[in-house]
């Protein structure tokens, strides 16, 4: 090949790379903030008690669909980023009634909750319960996409968003918080059906059970990190509520929802780094490079927001926040200074990832786990909603140390997780190739 043509398709590569990720980014975008902008509309439309019904259907939604993505959604991009054609699509074949399994496995969760409620958030949740397998399925699928066909994913959630738009506005007068419910979950089915067909998912020959063996390390150790953070934070805030009061935690809970656009960035970014970061394992140099990089972009965006939090007006932020903001004005460079931080783990947890390295990824976890509660919980109990935020921070920079340290480890030593082999399918015939240069 001449160095003309060399060129070219060195061009081609990195436009492509680059499309991908702006279509990874804006799909990140779209699916975090269609639920907020569905919650918005739906308010307007609910009595209070109905609209706090239906707002327990949706708080518990992101739960049940973060136990699909820690042993589906996330095994899949730090296993599967670098196969071939054929061996994604067998992996994909089975990935579909994995996910659905593990999707009736949280509705039955979500239903037995309802049960045991027995007030006005039942309905909901047993309407939740019974559109979620669906909706797991479809995460399910972003995840594959996102790896090299991100406007599938892309075009999966807008569907979604439009369709339970659409829904809400010619909602009948007087429709119930599960009326709700069952229209976005109906919406967000017709966004996987759009997925399974752009995606041409093979309908015969999965197995769930091959899916949930061959990925059995990683799936655990994701899904311990899971319960770890998730229950992690929810302690440090309910300690926050008892130890500083209510309203320490509302002005906490004011300032987390400002900066909370940098979640998305954070999300958006772990699904463009890994598949990324996963062609990369046998260049350990260009890995590290990659992970720095994306360390001093989410840092530095979180320090820009910082100054236009510390620089909104009072007045924007009243009508944001009401009287809440009062208390929460005075957490903007706190809190800023912490994101600031936390952002100093996204290349380290990004990379572990990278590196299928499931068991160092769930030790740093775990190593994470006592500087969070210890420095927030102290700095609660010191100095109110300002100290823990304090705390929070100081924390944050400890668990960037913990992460990168690990994942500094895990790159010197060569560690990367490895699957059994595939078996290949008995019917040649029985898997159709998914129409993707993967």
């Amino acid at each position: 090949m001449n160095p003309a043509a060399v060129r070219q398709t060195v061009a081609r590569t990195v436009a492509r790379i680059g499309r991908r990720r702006a279509l990874v980014m804006i799909d990140t975008a779209t699916s975090s903030l269609s639920n907020v902008l569905v919650t918005i509309m739906v308010a307007g439309l609910l009595d209070p008690t109905g609209f706090g019904a239906f707002s327990v259907a949706m708080v518990t939604y992101p739960l049940a669909v973060g136990v699909v993505r820690a042993i589906v959604g996330e095994p899949w991009l730090s296993a599967h980023s670098t196969d071939g054609p054929a061996e994604r699509n067998r992996a994909l074949a089975d990935l579909v009634p994995a996910s659905l399994v593990v999707s009736l496995a949280c509705s039955a969760v979500i239903a037995a909750f309802a049960a045991v409620d027995g007030g006005s958030s039942t309905a909901p949740l047993v309407a939740l319960a019974l559109v979620f397998p669906y909706l797991g399925v479809q995460d399910a699928l972003r995840h594959v996409a996102i790896i090299d066909r991100p406007q599938v994913a892309l075009a999966s959630d807008l569907a979604w968003l439009l369709i339970v738009a659409g829904f809400v506005v010619a909602a009948p007068s007087g429709a119930s918080p599960e009326w709700f419910v069952v229209a976005w979950g109906v919406s967000g089915a017709v966004g996987l059906l759009l997925a399974m067909v752009a995606l041409r998912v093979p309908l015969r020959r999965g197995r769930a059970w091959d899916w949930l063996t061959q990925h059995r390390t990683l799936s655990s150790a994701y899904f311990g990190e899971y319960l770890t953070a998730r229950a992690g934070g929810q302690v440090v805030l309910l300690l926050l509520g008892a130890i500083a009061g209510l309203s320490a935690l509302g002005a906490v809970r004011a300032a987390q929802v400002f900066y909370g656009p940098l979640n998305v960035l954070h999300a958006g970014l772990y699904l463009m780094l890994v598949p990324d970061g996963a062609r990369r394992r046998d260049r350990p140099r260009s890995l590290k490079r990659l992970m720095v990089a994306a360390t001093v972009v989410v840092s530095g965006t979180a320090g820009a927001w910082t100054v236009a939090g510390l620089v909104l007006p009072d007045g924007v932020g009243r009508a944001l926040f009401g009287d809440t903001w009062t208390d929460a004005q005075e957490l903007m460079l706190p809190m800023g200074l912490a994101m600031v931080a936390g952002g100093t783990a996204t290349g380290a947890f990004a990379g572990l990832r990278s590196l299928a390295a499931a068991r160092h990824s769930l030790r740093a976890r775990l190593y994470s786990l006592p500087p969070q509660l210890g420095f927030t919980v102290v700095g609660a109990a010191v100095g109110s909603a300002i100290g823990y935020t304090i705390g929070f921070g100081i924390a944050n920079a400890v668990v960037g140390v913990i992460w990168w340290a690990v994942f500094l480890g895990a790159l010197g030593h060569g560690v990367g997780g490895r699957l059994p082999d595939p078996a290949p399918p008995t019917d040649p015939e029985g898997a159709v190739l998914v129409d993707q240069a993967r």
